[in-house]
């Protein structure tokens, strides 16, 4: 390495397969903006989640911490006594936080509708449920992610309606759904191997291979296809064992729509601190496209991007294809993440974005890393990975929580164990705040 390329005098991460792999490292410091470690700072490379740091910065600026997606429910015709001579229709926001496990303290989505529709004593629908996405295009999972992705649970797209995270436990053996879900093909195949499951992108068909697959009780979480239709069948089963029928007649769009329920998702931090310490996918992906209402995916990484431009960040040489990182394609350099990160500490939001990011040893997805050390509690990073990347970013941290530091330190293409590169990832970062 040179000169040029690493620091006189630098920290350096060392670890088996180094010179085969590209690193990336920038740690400044916030009070006088001089580097501390630097190497490969324009780089470009692939972030993996800490691409979701970048999405938070530009909810939080362009959305504002109060900002909520809101879902509409509406009687579509006319009410004669018990019964609606019309339909039930939902009005999609694109809220990734309908009937979500992250969110357990709020009221059941499906419930809510059912108790407006006792409330009025309605026992009859003539028409059916529908879900109105018609507001939003481009949606199901991203082309650009690899098919490998597309069946794990983090692999779940974004639609205008989301249900349940778009997730569904699958048993093999039985061929069950939990929560139920219609008209798919399940193939199932034994192998002495570990658990799989594949599905093509946005599709229907399934495939289920692993040396448990015949066991009653074993299970696999994978992706729906499409969240509206499998929250339009549980609803309807929740309606009629509810007592209020569903005739499913087909009637066209009448005069007369009546609010029947408003539901409103979690403030944006809530969702944000959600989607960091989980490193949630799906919620990044509506994220970024709450930034851009009603419009494609490409408008809504345009609109960060010019953002980022106006705030002074460089996005030349930066590519963007998702909110997630979950994207292959996805190229950031350490200059760039360490630019969103400083713009953000001496914004007006800089307390509400810290504490957007897990304290290391404590929380998240860096609850291990550094636990037990001197720099517990003394980091808030996001972590990022996948096969052959490992990446961290975030900040140093004052005893009083305030941001002193900022920390990027990328790695793609290694080939020793990702657990023998987080140990020295954790020696390096004491080494430097020792």
């Amino acid at each position: 390495m040179s000169v040029a390329t690493i620091a006189a005098d630098a920290e350096q991460l060392n670890f088996y397969g180094r010179n085969a792999a590209t690193v990336g490292v920038y740690i400044t410091d916030l009070s006088t903006g001089k580097s501390i470690e630097k190497e490969n700072i324009d780089k470009a490379m692939i972030p993996a989640s800490i691409l979701k740091s970048v999405t938070s910065a530009s909810a939080l600026n362009i959305l504002n911490e109060d900002f909520r997606y809101t879902t509409d429910v509406f009687l579509q015709g006319q009410l004669q006594g018990n019964v609606l001579n019309g339909n039930l229709v939902v009005k999609a926001s694109g809220d990734p936080t309908i009937e979500s496990s992250h969110f357990t303290d709020r009221q059941s989505f499906d419930d809510m509708i059912v108790k407006c529709l006792k409330d009025k004593n309605i026992s009859v629908i003539k028409g059916e449920i529908i879900v109105d996405e018609d507001a939003f295009s481009d949606t199901g999972q991203i082309p650009q992610w690899v098919i490998e992705d597309t069946g794990w649970e983090y692999g779940a797209g974004f639609y205008g309606f989301n249900y349940k995270n778009n997730t569904f436990k699958l048993f093999p053996e039985s061929m069950n759904t939990v929560p139920e879900v219609p008209y798919i093909d399940v193939v199932v195949e034994y192998s002495p191997q570990n658990s799989d499951i594949a599905r093509g992108i946005n599709s229907d068909i399934y495939f289920v291979s692993g040396k448990n697959v015949d066991k009653k009780n074993f299970s696999i979480t994978t992706t729906m296809n499409s969240p509206s239709t499998v929250f339009i069948y549980n609803l309807r089963n929740r309606l009629i064992s509810a007592g209020i029928s569903i005739e499913n007649n087909i009637i066209e769009p009448c005069e007369g729509e009546t609010l029947l329920l408003r539901y409103n998702s979690p403030l944006n931090t809530e969702m944000l601190r959600t989607m960091m310490f989980k490193s949630d996918n799906l919620i990044a992906e509506a994220t970024l496209r709450a930034l851009s209402p009603g419009q494609s995916r490409d408008v809504a990484i345009k609109r960060e991007l010019t953002f980022l431009e106006k705030c002074g960040v460089s996005t030349d040489f930066i590519k963007i294809a998702d909110g997630s990182g979950l994207a292959r394609i996805d190229r950031v350099t350490p200059k760039f993440i360490t630019d969103v990160l400083t713009f953000m500490a001496k914004s007006n939001y800089s307390d509400t974005y810290v504490s957007l990011f897990p304290k290391a040893g404590q929380e998240g997805t860096v609850k291990n890393f550094l636990k037990g050390t001197i720099l517990t509690g003394k980091l808030a990073l996001k972590s990022g990975s996948m096969n052959g990347v490992h990446c961290y970013a975030g900040y140093k941290l004052d005893n009083n929580g305030k941001p002193t530091h900022t920390i990027v330190i990328i790695v793609n293409n290694f080939f020793c164990s990702r657990d023998a590169l987080r140990k020295e990832m954790q020696r390096f970062l004491l080494a430097v705040f020792k």
